[in-house]
C-alpha cells in the first residue's frame, strides 16, 4: 500500500497553523498601533515645548506668559544715592557707582542673541538692567528692546560699529559716538544718557566726544559674566556700588541666574544705574 504525499497535514494539525497565524497577526497589528500613537504624542508635545535657554533667537518673539516663576525676586532696592555731577569737557566714566548700599549694576552689551526666556526672567525676578545697544541691532530687535522697557529695562548707546575708539580720527569718533542718539531716541522714545565703550576701551579724547554729545557718563565695569561664570576685577565677592559687564548672547539667561544666585549668598540687590547717575544742579 502507497503511503500519502508527506505534504499532506492531518486537518487538525491545518487548523492548528490557521489558528497560530491569525494569532500572531493580531499580535503585530496591536504592536504597530502603539507605536503610531507613541509617536504621534512625542510629536505633539515637542511642537509644544518652549524655547530651550541659550538658543539663539533670530526673530524677536514675545516672552513666555507663564505664570511659573523661574527665579524667586530679589528684595526691592534700598533708596538711590545719586551720584550728582556738573558737567564738564569730558564725561566722568563708572565702573563702580559711589555708594553704600548693598546694590550692583547690570549693563548688558551688543543685542544679537534676543531670548524671550531672559525677558520672562527679567520680569519674575524683578531687576533694572541697562542695554547698551549696538545701532544695527537695536533696529532689528526693536520689538524684543520695546518689550524690554515695558518691564523696566532701560535702553542706552554702544556705538555704531563697535570698533576700538582710541584708533579712529575724529570725524569717525564722533560719528560712532553721537551718531545713534537719533536713530535710538526715534526706535525708543528716549535719549540715551549713559554711553559704554566697546571692550571697556576709552580716553581723554572719547570722554570729551561723549559729553560734547550730551552723555551724563562713560559706564565700564567691574566684573563680568562668561559661560555661566562671575569674574570679578578685585577679589572674587561683590561690591557696593559695582557694575557688571554681560551680553545678549545664548549664554546669557543661565549668567543671569549665576549673577542673582551670588546676590542672593552675599546680601546684595540689583539697582538702576539712571537712578543713581543723574545730572546735579
Amino acid at each position: 500500500m502507497s503511503h500519502p504525499r508527506a505534504e499532506r497535514r492531518h486537518p487538525s494539525a491545518r487548523r492548528g497553523l490557521r489558528v497560530a497565524i491569525a494569532a500572531t497577526g493580531l499580535l503585530l497589528g496591536v504592536v504597530v498601533l502603539v507605536i503610531v500613537l507613541l509617536a504621534g504624542a512625542s510629536s505633539g508635545g515637542s511642537s509644544q515645548s518652549s524655547t530651550k535657554h541659550g538658543k539663539r533667537a533670530a526673530e524677536p518673539m514675545a516672552s513666555s506668559t507663564s505664570t511659573t516663576t523661574l527665579f524667586p525676586a530679589l528684595p526691592p532696592a534700598p533708596p538711590p544715592t545719586p551720584v550728582a555731577y556738573t558737567g564738564g569737557s569730558e564725561a566722568p566714566v563708572y565702573g563702580r557707582i559711589p555708594t553704600t548700599n548693598r546694590v550692583i549694576f547690570l549693563g548688558i552689551d551688543d543685542g544679537d542673541v534676543r531670548d524671550p526666556d531672559v525677558l520672562t526672567l527679567i520680569k519674575q525676578a524683578h531687576i533694572p538692567v541697562t542695554a547698551f545697544l549696538v545701532e544695527a541691532e537695536a533696529e532689528e530687535g526693536a520689538a524684543y528692546w520695546r518689550e524690554l522697557q515695558a518691564i523696566g529695562g532701560v535702553i542706552e548707546a554702544h556705538t555704531i560699529t563697535h570698533p576700538d575708539l582710541r584708533n579712529v580720527d575724529q570725524e569717525r569718533l564722533h560719528k560712532e559716538v553721537c551718531g545713534p542718539l537719533d536713530t535710538l531716541q526715534q526706535l525708543f522714545g528716549r535719549r540715551p544718557q549713559l554711553f559704554r565703550p566697546p571692550y571697556g576701551d576709552y580716553n581723554s579724547s572719547v570722554r570729551a566726544m561723549a559729553a560734547s554729545c550730551g552723555f551724563r557718563a562713560l559706564v565700564v565695569w567691574k566684573g563680568s559674566t562668561n559661560d555661566g561664570r562671575l569674574d570679578m576685577q578685585e577679589g572674587h565677592r561683590l561690591q557696593p556700588g559695582d557694575i557688571l559687564l554681560l551680553h545678549w548672547r545664548k549664554d546669557l539667561y543661565e549668567n543671569l541666574t549665576v549673577v542673582l544666585a551670588a546676590c542672593r549668598a552675599q546680601g546684595f540687590t540689583v539697582a538702576s544705574l539712571q537712578d543713581y547717575l543723574v545730572p546735579g544742579e
